[in-house]
């Protein structure tokens, strides 16, 4: 049941220090963008190796400034509102957010000792790219799945809520399967299918697919759309939910575990580096697994505190890794293809969590399990 206080607290909520940062940044980059063009001839959008020069040092602390600003805005926006609640994490959350951040070490690792074969495994067709295709193949197939079992829960009687619950599970089911057959260009060199005369005038690698007509924006798009939905959300959800019920739409509100396990997918930046909203959501993302940890700390989960906390500092030094050695890069856009990589298992598991969720009887109870997330076997 809602209890009324807090949810008309939250239904008259406007963060307006973090929609205030979110204008001052947007300004920023149209600022930061005028600079480059005018001064260094460059385009501000363009693939680039990150450099350590003045100008791109202060260029990060305006990253910076901007991202604290906006963490710390919207902290402040909800304190009316009540402290966040951190549920401690069960064993296998724990062991899931510690193979997550044990594999973004090793592949960053990989790198560090031997570039060669960090390139090869990221290739088209390569282990990464396919690993990244099959994770989303595996979730849209358990969303497709939740989405028949609420449509027959609708056509059983249930309630409203059940129609939009299937609705929403078959919109992400058809979206993720669209996003794992671009991964692969639509099993394209599978098989062995020309790419259309069309699409080889304008497709920047001449294959079979659609990101690649407009690599950056559509690279930016979906990468910012990842950090929005499994990084920003959960985190504000943290804040918002408490006391709050949705019934079986709570099932589509990621939890905390899918913003930890997914944020490897922060550190793995080159060629897109040297851009604003890049560095924003590396450097928020690292912000708020801190906030978490020091939520975590206040309540006394100590094991909850040190996992959030390494996964903050590994983020740093994989970043920092790709930035100060990309020299030794084969391709400068390597790293993105690991970072798709957990981009997938990050909807891979955000996924699993909606069929979870919605397939167990008491959907409600969602907000008083672990890590504030349901556990993934139901």
């Amino acid at each position: 049941m809602l209890r009324p206080v807090i949810l008309d607290d939250i239904t008259m909520f406007l963060p307006r220090r973090f929609l205030s940062v979110s204008l001052l940044s947007v300004l920023a980059m149209a600022a930061l963008v005028s600079i480059e063009r005018n001064l260094f001839g460059a385009r501000y959008f363009s693939e680039r190796a990150p450099q350590v020069q003045p100008y791109n040092l202060w260029h990060a602390w305006v990253a910076l400034s901007l991202s604290l600003a906006a963490v710390q805005g919207f902290t402040r926006d909800v304190s009316r509102l009540g402290e966040p609640v951190l549920r401690l994490a069960s064993r296998r959350e724990l062991w899931i957010c510690v193979a997550t951040w044990t594999l973004a070490t090793l592949m960053a690792l990989v790198f560090a000792i031997d570039p060669n074969v960090f390139s090869v495994l990221a290739r088209e067709d390569g282990l990464v790219e396919w690993s990244s295709a099959l994770l989303i193949f595996i979730v849209s197939g358990f969303l497709a799945a939740a989405a028949t079992g609420q449509l027959r829960a609708a056509l059983a009687g249930g309630e409203r809520l059940a129609w939009i619950a299937a609705s929403a599970a078959a919109l992400l089911s058809a979206g993720f399967f669209v996003i794992g057959m671009e991964e692969i260009s639509w099993m394209q060199r599978i098989f062995g299918i020309s790419t259309p005369e069309g699409l080889l005038a304008v497709n920047k690698q001449q294959e079979l697919n659609l990101h690649n007509i407009s690599t950056g924006f559509s690279e930016l798009l979906y990468y910012t759309g990842s950090f929005v939905l499994l990084t920003l959300a959960p985190f504000i959800w943290l804040h918002l939910r408490k006391g709050v019920s949705l019934g079986r739409l709570d099932a589509f509100a990621p939890g905390v575990l899918v913003l930890v396990a997914s944020a490897p997918m922060a550190a793995f930046n080159s060629d897109n580096w040297s851009i604003l909203p890049t560095q924003m959501m590396v450097m928020m993302t690292v912000i708020m697994l801190l906030v978490i940890a020091d939520i975590a700390l206040k309540a006394g989960h100590w094991r909850e505190f040190i996992v959030l906390t390494i996964g903050a500092v590994l983020i740093v030094a994989i970043q920092e890794l790709f930035i100060l050695q990309a020299s030794l890069l084969v391709r400068l856009w390597d790293p993105t293809e690991y970072k798709e990589f957990f981009i997938a298992l990050g909807l891979a598991l955000y996924g699993v969590q909606i069929w979870s969720r919605l397939r167990s009887p008491v959907t409600a109870s969602a907000a008083t399990r672990p890590f504030n997330s349901h556990p993934l076997a139901g």
